[in-house]
């Protein structure tokens, strides 16, 4: 498989200080004068997981600072990590099996507040038209000398058809496999996607999109989708349902332009990746899949949150 330059948010919007209290911003320093910006995701008070090829240059654990607790990158508290583990098959020519895990201090243990939290995983179905929202630092444009923003920046994407998604990826089966694979074009006529600086940040999903009523089709379930959008700020619904890995488009450029109307994001389907998760943080599916708040505490973290 061929890909494309790894993933900024084009097309995006800007957030509140409390939306996604789950995303952290990871910068990891590859050589002593410089450093490389990624997205991180809670999913307990010690483990963030994050794309590998974020992780594969860093020389030591404590090369990995983790910033949290704030939407603006100067206003966050910083920690370094104690540990990190790569998928031991992560390919970084294919980008397959695309997860690590950064563990932190048993000294740091993120307390659950209104500005910083996990999440939980989404081990769903993940079906074409289903709407996942994913937010990151990362580059907002394809100009020359674009850099990463400050201030995170969030964007709405569809999961695409997988016939659409052969086009650039002939082995791609569905995004209920080791990639969930996303589309660019939006009803506007414009483009929305990941970029530069987005890796490893997650895409979630709302549980308040999901019908949860089921209709009989043969020998099959599926799941119907409505099309209202999650509320601002009511993150206690959100499930986590993949990482921003790579970008590319049916002509197989070297280096695609974020945002390409004939491009596709695949990102890494975190659900699929279950037993190595398991294996390394120790906590078990029921806790992975368990909700940080109750709906009532989610209600009263959000309008406490200091903005």
């Amino acid at each position: 498989m061929s890909f494309g330059q790894l993933k900024p948010i084009i097309g995006g919007q800007g957030v509140e200080n409390h939306d996604y209290p789950f995303v952290v911003y990871l910068s990891i320093e590859t050589q002593p004068s410089w450093h490389a910006v990624c997205g991180g995701t809670l999913i307990s008070d010690r483990h963030i997981v994050t794309a590998a090829h974020c992780l594969i240059h860093a020389h030591a654990p404590q090369a990995i600072r983790i910033g949290y607790g704030s939407t603006h990158v100067h206003r966050q508290t910083s920690i370094r990590a104690a540990n990190f583990t790569v998928h031991p098959q992560f390919n970084p020519r294919t980008l397959f099996n695309d997860i690590a895990i950064i563990e932190l201090p048993a000294s740091n243990r993120i307390r659950a507040t209104g500005v910083a939290h996990r999440i939980p995983i989404y081990f769903g179905p993940v079906e074409p038209g289903m709407t996942v929202t994913t937010m990151g630092w990362g580059i907002t444009s394809n100009s020359p000398g674009a850099r990463t923003v400050a201030v995170m920046n969030r964007v709405d994407l569809n999961v695409a058809l997988d016939s659409e998604c052969r086009r650039v990826d002939r082995a791609f089966a569905s995004s209920n496999g080791p990639f969930v694979c996303t589309g660019t074009a939006d009803r506007q006529g414009g483009s929305r996607d990941q970029c530069n600086g987005d890796s490893g940040s997650p895409a979630v999903v709302s549980m308040g999109t999901i019908d949860g009523r089921k209709t009989r089709r043969g020998r099959w379930w599926r799941w119907r989708w409505r099309a209202r959008k999650h509320a601002r700020g009511s993150h206690g619904d959100l499930r986590l349902v993949a990482l921003t890995s790579y970008g590319d488009n049916i002509r197989h450029d070297e280096h695609p332009a974020c945002g390409d109307p004939s491009g596709f994001g695949f990102s890494t389907h975190v659900a699929h990746y279950e037993e190595f998760i398991t294996q390394v943080t120790g906590l078990t599916r029921v806790q992975l899949e368990q909700p940080a708040f109750s709906d009532r505490q989610a209600s009263l973290h959000s309008s406490s949150a200091v903005v």
